[in-house]
């Protein structure tokens, strides 16, 4: 089945792993890991660019999953890594594969809850950066669906956000 096809909400495989679909415009698909693809600490520091998490999702998800549906079906976004005080230390970052955000989370918590999900899992934005206090605390979700400070150095799940071409055919949850 094509992409285009699943509903919002529910859920898709590609190359293994289960997406949950958030959105389609344009013919670009948003989606979000239905689990977490690995446990990591999030980095030396909070900020998402210079992360383990990130560069492991490079390294490791983002080729497996060019593999399945080709390179050109998986688009290119920015993600903003506005803290949660509001500070802009960290600046946007353009990328195929990332965390989710504060805001993003907030804006779907709804359809996060619909699917129960379990573990720790980061988010790409950071409770507050070194200008107004430290970059050692990003954010994290629960199991219970808070959203929790925690140190980089902890070891937490990754649950990465991509951006389909929403004409590719994908496996159904079936």
């Amino acid at each position: 089945m094509q992409l285009a096809e699943v509903k919002i909400t529910e859920t898709f495989k590609i190359a293994g792993f289960e997406f949950i679909k958030f959105s389609d415009k344009d013919g670009v698909t948003v989606a979000v890991a239905k689990d977490c693809v690995f446990n990591s600490i999030y980095g030396s520091n909070n900020n998402f660019s210079k992360s383990k998490a990130l560069d492991r999702l490079n390294n490791k998800i983002l080729p497996t999953i060019e593999k399945a549906v080709g390179t050109e079906n998986i688009i290119e976004f920015e993600t903003d890594l506005l803290s949660l005080d509001g500070l802009n230390t960290h600046g946007k970052i353009k990328s195929k594969i990332s965390l989710p955000t504060f805001d993003f989370y907030r804006n779907n918590v709804k359809i996060f809850d619909k699917h129960k999900l379990n573990n720790w899992w980061w988010l790409a934005t950071p409770d507050t950066t070194k200008e107004h206090l430290n970059d050692y605390w990003t954010t994290c979700v629960s199991p219970y669906g808070s959203i929790i400070n925690y140190d980089c150095n902890s070891n937490n799940g990754v649950r990465p956000i991509l951006c389909f071409v929403s004409s590719i055919s994908v496996s159904s949850d079936d």
